[in-house]
């Protein structure tokens, strides 16, 4: 197998990764930023959407820093260290692209409460502030 058929393979996996996983996520994210967002529900779908874009701007990004273009010399002389050298990058590529989200997802998770509390108490102190008039 040609080392492009297996970059090709690679990088459309990592896309049906970021399509498949993305949409899951926020399915199933919606209820805790509902949660998290309850006094200001306007404010909780804008956070989702920006989060949205984001999610997909990192990733794409990912998918486009690790495409290999050509067949690097360190994949070995012959054709079987090659492939060996080749599925080992490849598979390195899907795990880092895995670990990326896992971590960025946790953090998301573990920060939202502070954002949608500060996002909160922001609007309260809006709120609580007399008009100038």
């Amino acid at each position: 197998m040609s080392w492009w058929a297996i970059e090709l393979i690679t990088n459309v996996i990592l896309v049906a990764v970021v399509v498949v996983l993305g949409p899951l996520i926020k399915r199933f994210g919606r209820a805790y930023a509902g949660d998290i967002f309850r006094g200001n529900p306007r404010t909780g779908k804008s956070y989702l959407v920006l989060m949205d874009v984001a999610y997909y701007l990192i990733f794409t990004a990912y998918v486009l820093f690790t495409v290999t273009l050509s067949q690097p010399p360190e994949w070995g002389p012959n054709a079987r260290d090659a492939l060996g050298d080749q599925l080992q990058h490849e598979v390195s590529r899907i795990g880092g692209m895995l670990l990326l989200m896992g971590v960025l997802h946790g953090l998301n998770v573990l920060s939202l409460p502070l954002v949608g509390r500060l996002l909160g108490l922001s609007r309260h102190l809006d709120e609580d502030t007399p008009a100038l008039g």
